[in-house]
């Protein structure tokens, strides 16, 4: 249907209000554009959540790529038929306390896939590394007690993985407190309240800044430490202070109790506990999420969904080569030295293709892995956060699915003919998430080879730490990015994981040495930070080389 011209002021106020709720910022009017105003993938699903919820429609996400600006968007949601429903509401489920210990529960499909790596590889470690610097003053005996009250209202910290008979069981355990351990970390760098302030033009070659060595230290140990996954006990967190009183806050969370659409709702749950110790309140448990996706498999739009799966990798090579060593070297990570203004010079590009930044740098490493295989058909993965549910929105839990980006190209084809293409593929994807990779995976059948997963062996993550920043107790967490940490758990053969961090963006690279040597790491790298750098001006580049 067409746009309605015209919208009443007051309904461009009330879906300003939710533009400016979810973009956090203020005085937003009708010709802004989502693209220049900071938005991007994940922000665009709770951006049409909550005006759906606002309205009382159902909008694809695709709408807001369409209609990129505020006032058109209006336009188009108003137009929309009003008896479109809105997903029904789940029926509540039981409070935690009516499930028992030795009752079984469901386990999702990115839990099961994270528990068979570690049977398959007991040395593989899924463990999810966090810090902050704080500003202010975080009270221990205050945080323990706030750590006690999230894993005795939040199930899936205290959630056993038993293996039974070489299968698996789900059950819940009694609430546990999780010991706090204070670290005393002696004299502080100058640059610890924000390790990644500084510009990639500062005198390492990765923009890479100094972490204290104590903060390093407890978090590798944390990860080099397996998690029982029977104890129903997948977290460690320590407090530590410097000599001058500044302090960090560093947890080790198992992946299969955490994702990064969690961290939010942690500390926004941490902080309430801190606040309000003895009120608890109903909260959505993860098994509540488990029963949803188990009901929705083998229904009508999951049948469309794998059917868009299939049709999309029909073709497709399972495989994208990169140029490994002729001898296993160690796994390698480093950060790209991308220019600070890149959001900035992005924002042209993105409001008038209607395009995310996550799309652009899509783009970049697709058009890179063309220039440097020389093949025109290749495929990367991007982790997904399936909440699309209103019911979900503020899950505890990993809700992760794959999804997969297929980029092909001719003898003519351009950088924007790439663009275009990502941003159809991104969409598609996000429309038709709700299949799990696995399930996708056991559909199309591609060949396989072990330590490779097919199709997504490069990946692309998406890491806002903007929204991982909070205030906790009255005093404000900063994330703290560590570099050092990142070699040690390289998963696939290349990922490349794009950071946005106040008002920046910000690359990592981690390789694993048997599959991608450093070398190679290095040339794609340079490559992409190349192509991101000039990217408004690339447009209408060549993909592959002109003979």
């Amino acid at each position: 249907m067409d746009s309605v011209p015209n919208t009443p002021p007051g309904q461009l106020r009330r879906m300003a209000a939710v533009w400016e709720q979810v973009l956090k910022k203020g005085g937003i009017g009708p010709e802004d554009s989502f693209f220049t105003l900071g938005g991007q993938s994940v922000m665009a699903g709770t951006l049409v959540r909550a005006a759906g919820e606002r309205f009382g429609v159902r909008i694809p996400i695709r709408t807001l790529f369409e209609y990129s600006r505020l006032g058109e968007f209006t336009d188009h949601v108003v137009g929309l038929a009003l008896p479109a429903a809105l997903p029904a509401a789940l029926p509540a489920a039981p409070t935690s306390d009516t499930v028992l210990p030795d009752v079984p529960l469901e386990m999702t499909a990115f839990q099961r896939r994270i528990w068979l790596a570690e049977q398959i590889d007991p040395s593989v470690r899924n463990h999810v590394p966090l810090a902050w610097s704080v500003a202010g003053r975080l009270d221990p005996d205050r945080l323990r007690v706030a750590l006690g009250r999230l894993v005795a209202e939040h199930e899936i910290l205290r959630t056993r993985f038993v293996d039974e008979d070489g299968g698996w069981s789900v059950r819940l355990r009694e609430p546990w407190l999780p010991p706090l351990e204070l670290l005393d970390l002696g004299e502080a760098p100058d640059d610890t309240s924000d390790d990644t302030s500084n510009d990639t033009s500062d005198d390492t070659p990765d923009g890479t800044t100094d972490t204290p060595a104590g903060v390093t230290e407890w978090l590798e140990a944390a990860l080099r430490l397996p998690f029982d996954l029977e104890s129903g006990q997948l977290l460690r967190a320590a407090l530590g202070e410097f000599a001058d009183g500044r302090q960090v806050l560093l947890l080790c969370v198992h992946h299969m109790v955490i994702d990064g659409e969690s961290i939010p709702v942690l500390l926004a749950e941490l902080d309430r506990y801190c606040a309000t110790p003895d009120r608890p309140r109903p909260v959505v448990q993860y098994r509540e999420f488990a029963a949803h996706q188990r009901e929705q498999r083998d229904g009508a739009s999951w049948h469309t969904d794998l059917a868009y799966w299939e049709a999309a990798l029909d073709g497709a090579s399972s495989d994208t080569p990169l140029p490994a060593p002729d001898r296993p070297e160690p796994n390698g990570a480093f950060r790209l030295p991308l220019p600070a203004q890149l959001l900035e010079s992005l924002r042209a590009v993105q409001s008038e293709h209607g395009v995310s930044w996550f799309m652009v740098a899509a783009t970049a490493l697709a058009v890179s892995l063309h220039r440097s295989t020389a093949l025109d058909d290749v495929t990367l993965g991007s982790p997904t956060a399936n909440r699309n549910h209103p019911r979900f929105a503020e899950l505890f839990g990993p809700s992760l699915n794959t999804a997969v980006l297929r980029s092909r190209v001719t003898a003519d084809s351009t950088v924007l003919d790439v663009l275009l293409r990502m941003r159809g593929e991104a969409l598609g994807a996000l429309e038709h998430q709700a299949v799990e990779f696995d399930d996708v995976l056991n559909h199309v059948k591609p060949a396989r080879r072990f330590g490779y997963t097919p199709y997504v062996n490069v990946t692309l993550n998406m890491n806002l730490l903007d929204d991982h920043a909070a205030v906790l107790d009255g005093a404000r967490l900063t994330p703290l990015l560590i570099d050092e940490l990142r070699s040690g758990y390289a998963k696939f053969g290349l990922t490349v994981t794009m950071v946005q961090l106040d008002g920046r963006l910000i690359g990592l690279v981690s390789h694993r040495g048997d599959q991608l040597g450093a070398e190679g790491a290095r040339d794609l790298a340079d490559r992409l930070t190349g192509l991101l750098a000039r990217f408004p001006e690339s447009l209408n580049e060549p993909v592959l080389p002109q003979h």
